[in-house]
């Protein structure tokens, strides 16, 4: 799918879009759908010059405190932070997003949401510096409550929205270690991240929504353009110029084929993804070794080889976010448990969220300067156990 994320173009696709979705209701206050108040943000956000953003990188890496230029910055775009706030807390988000368009289906607004969620932690980091945790922690979590918006639709929109729920993730530990044992606080965010863990948007929906493009678009006017995909390379060098003719020349029937043949695999593809992890990788990689080798010898099977997305891969990446989420979730509930008792639990308290990638509760470690949480299950695309390690303030 395409992105755009020239000034012009989003100012004319916001424009466009408020004034059609806010016709209906003027005087609501907030609109139903959340998507007016973002495209509201888009067109007032006055974005940094390459060497401020700079400076609020610096910020954000905890290389520098909040200044006077930065602050100032910050006045001038309280609107945005406002606007954007505001629609994270709407249930609904429609962005009016054509998906008749097909491959063509534009979508601007994913890099100016994550242009905003960049600067929300920058803004989140000023709150921080002058102790206003509950502020600090706020503007996180209207980054996850973003990412819920952006990550319902299709698979470049949910890996948009993952990469979102990570980097507030990592920014509400970075405040956890530095805010003092505040129970009501605690409390509070813990209830807060419980809603966004339950309604954290799913990447099978995702598949499938796109999947249902993808069928659309598998006709012969369009075979041009699907072969000419980056995707598709790999594939087309293992087949032959006849069966590649074979394609381009194809007939309805064989598109129709080629059409049940990929939704077949969608199908087995969803069923492996409901697996528990390892047994989901298995059979995610028997059922892409499989396509591949049908490719060679049926052709109603390459359309589907050159278009189906990386499987194994959307899989772990779908795990490691969720058990990210968990880590977050688990480390909240110590958090509490210090704030109570005066000191960490010896052992990890009963009922916390669970490592995704065994299934089984977090490994818990106490530390010098407070506590780490280890997966007992491998990330197998890479081998690696991942271990989420959480602070005390001194």
């Amino acid at each position: 799918m395409k992105t755009i994320n020239t000034k012009e173009s989003i100012t004319v696709v916001c424009i466009t879009i408020i004034l059609i979705m806010s016709a209906p209701s003027v005087f609501a206050q907030p609109p139903d759908n959340a998507a007016v108040l973002y495209l509201r943000a888009f067109i007032v956000y006055e974005k940094p010059d390459s060497d401020f953003n700079k400076i609020l990188d610096d910020l954000r890496d905890g290389k520098i405190k909040p200044n006077d230029q930065i602050r100032q910055y910050f006045e001038k775009n309280r609107p945005v932070i406002e606007f954007v706030t505001t629609a994270s807390k709407i249930p609904d988000c429609d962005w009016g997003r054509d998906h008749s368009k097909g491959f063509d289906l534009m979508m601007p607004e994913l890099a100016t949401v994550r242009q905003l969620a960049f600067m929300l932690v920058a803004d989140s980091k000023i709150y921080l510096n002058d102790a206003d945790y509950k502020t600090s922690l706020e503007r996180c979590l209207t980054i996850h409550r973003m990412a819920r918006h952006v990550g319902d639709d299709l698979i470049i929109s949910n890996l948009v929205g993952t990469a979102m729920n990570s980097l507030a993730n990592k920014h509400i530990k970075i405040i956890l270690s530095e805010m003092p044992a505040d129970i009501e606080t605690l409390e509070w965010l813990k209830n807060q991240m419980l809603d966004i863990s339950s309604n954290t948007p799913s990447l099978m929906s995702a598949i499938i929504n796109e999947s249902k493009i993808s069928v659309k678009e598998m006709r012969k006017e369009k075979i041009d353009q699907i072969l000419e995909n980056p995707e598709a390379e790999e594939v087309l060098k293992s087949l032959s110029k006849e069966q590649i003719e074979e394609i381009r020349n194809g007939t309805e029937t064989f598109y129709e084929e080629s059409r049940k043949y990929y939704l077949d695999f969608i199908a087995s593809f969803q069923a492996a993804f409901a697996l528990p992890y390892e047994n989901a990788q298995r059979e995610l990689n028997k059922l892409n070794e499989k396509i591949k080798k049908e490719s060679l010898t049926n052709s109603k099977a390459i359309l589907t080889a050159t278009m189906s997305p990386p499987i194994a891969k959307l899989c772990t990446l779908e795990i490691r976010k969720n058990t990210d989420l968990n880590a977050t979730n688990a480390a909240i509930d110590i958090y509490i448990a210090k704030a109570k008792t005066g000191q960490l639990p010896d052992e990890l308290p009963q009922g916390l969220p669970k490592d995704m990638f065994s299934g089984e509760d977090f490994e818990y470690e106490k530390t010098n300067d407070g506590f780490i949480l280890r997966c007992r299950g491998k990330d197998l695309s890479k081998d690696e156990i991942y271990q989420y390690e959480f602070k005390l303030k001194k």
